[in-house]
């Protein structure tokens, strides 16, 4: 049973079910990254990762052990809009777990030790993304499509922003992130709704008040033209190659024929990309499109990943089949094969109590509300082949693009430099910052 309540003006989502004696529970945070302030990228998810290491007077061991006694586990995790503290614990066992949940996001720690120590593995990841080729061509091709746009920031930060964290710093975040009009509450499984409201009362009564904080994120603009940018990667015999332009915002008219339209395109095994690009030529062993959601106009992205030899090849075939795609739409076979896919495989992001909630909670802090998913399927299967040409190319623009492409520059920068519309080609080193 799905219900919606308030409490002390803090939005409330509980998935009730009691198949199992099992309760997940999560706390959300409005805000996320987007806090970060101007030169402190990856303040905020610091400050979360610390909530997990403690509250006053009892370290992380102890709050480890407490869990475990509980039969409880909990993560925080943390995107450009929300923090999340989610946890699951037996049935009998929730308020204790509450309270738990409620001293950590109240009262962390946040100590000195544990920022150092946390700072020292955050930039050993940091460090590590330099070795995995499809994120670090993720990470330049969402700074060259946005700039210095708040979506074009890493959330995880940068090495010298890492650095330059204080304990002040992630203290006067924690206060900035944590108040009342912050606050969205989520429950799946084997609690009512009255013994939910009465946790709440007893453990999240009396939070900072303070007015609900206006994240003003501007509307993206990006440049005109393709950009070409190359990560220098010396002995790659093998290119990740990403593209992107702007595409669509969670509240958008076009929403839902435009999930059909990216599906029909690079969604599935038998979209048009990967029929085209491996099926056909066997230039890559995956090619896909993946659709960004925000506030703001996110990032429509199309990730293969060819030889070198093939790169050149590989990216004007999928330059000529966006132009063509935006330009005459999905096929009625297409978009018949894009409309069963999502529709039917929703059955899987619904079929937990758990995984409803997940949906619910997205939905919320999107602003788009329980409608957007009750009328999910319906939604899709009404979608025109129609609704969906307009929807590319009220959105897509595909003579605006930035292209990314990991590995050996001297290469590389001559063959995609020679892509029609290309304005720009630069290089950067695989290990320079970013």
């Amino acid at each position: 049973m799905s219900t919606r309540f308030v409490h002390e003006g803090a939005p409330v989502l509980l998935e009730e079910s009691h198949a199992l004696p099992l309760v997940d529970f999560v706390v959300a945070l409005r805000g996320g990254a987007l806090l970060d302030p101007v030169g402190q990228e990856g303040l905020t998810r610091m400050m979360a990762r610390l909530l997990r290491r403690g509250v006053r007077g009892q370290p992380a061991a102890e709050v480890d052990q407490a869990l475990a006694l509980l039969g409880g586990r909990l993560s925080v995790t943390i995107a450009r809009s929300s923090i999340r503290l989610h946890g699951s614990v037996l049935a009998r066992n929730l308020e204790p777990f509450v309270a738990l949940v409620a001293r950590l996001v109240r009262e962390p720690a946040l100590r000195t030790g544990d920022l150092a120590r946390a700072k020292r593995r955050i930039a050993d990841e940091l460090r590590a993304v330099r070795d995995d080729d499809g994120a670090l061509a993720d990470r330049h091709l969402r700074r060259l499509l946005f700039g210095d746009h708040p979506y074009g920031l890493p959330v995880g930060g940068t090495l010298a922003s890492i650095r330059a964290i204080r304990r002040d710093d992630v203290v006067a975040q924690h206060t900035r992130a944590v108040h009342r009009g912050a606050f969205v509450f989520g429950a799946a499984g084997a609690v009512t709704q009255d013994e939910l409201a009465r946790l709440l009362s007893a453990h999240f009564a009396d939070l900072p008040t303070r007015g609900r904080e206006r994240l003003s994120v501007p509307a993206p603009k990006i440049a005109k033209g393709r950009r070409v940018l190359i990560v220098d990667k010396k002995g790659r015999s093998q290119t990740q190659l990403g593209m992107a332009t702007l595409g669509i915002k969670a509240k958008d008219p076009h929403y839902f024929p435009f999930a059909v339209a990216d599906a029909a395109f690079g969604g599935m095994f038998t979209s048009r990309l990967m029929q085209e690009v491996r099926a056909k030529r066997g230039w890559s062993y995956g090619a896909s499109s993946q659709i960004g959601v925000g506030t703001q106009r996110e990032a429509w992205r199309v990730f293969s990943h060819p030889s070198v030899e093939n790169a050149h090849a590989c990216a004007a075939l999928e330059l000529e089949l966006m132009e063509r795609y935006v330009a005459e739409g999905p096929t009625v076979a297409e978009l018949r094969r894009a409309k069963r896919f999502l529709a039917g495989s929703r059955c899987f992001e619904e079929d937990t109590a758990a995984h409803r909630l997940d949906l619910r909670l997205s939905a919320e802090l999107f602003g788009v509300g329980d409608d957007h998913l009750a009328r999910y399927r319906r939604s899709i299967r009404a979608v025109t082949r129609e609704d969906a040409q307009r929807a590319l190319q009220a959105r897509l623009k595909p003579r605006d693009l930035a292209i990314v492409a990991v590995g050996a520059a001297d290469v590389l920068g001559p063959a995609l430099g020679a892509l029609p519309g290309v304005t720009e080609v630069r290089t950067v080193a695989f290990d320079a910052p970013i």
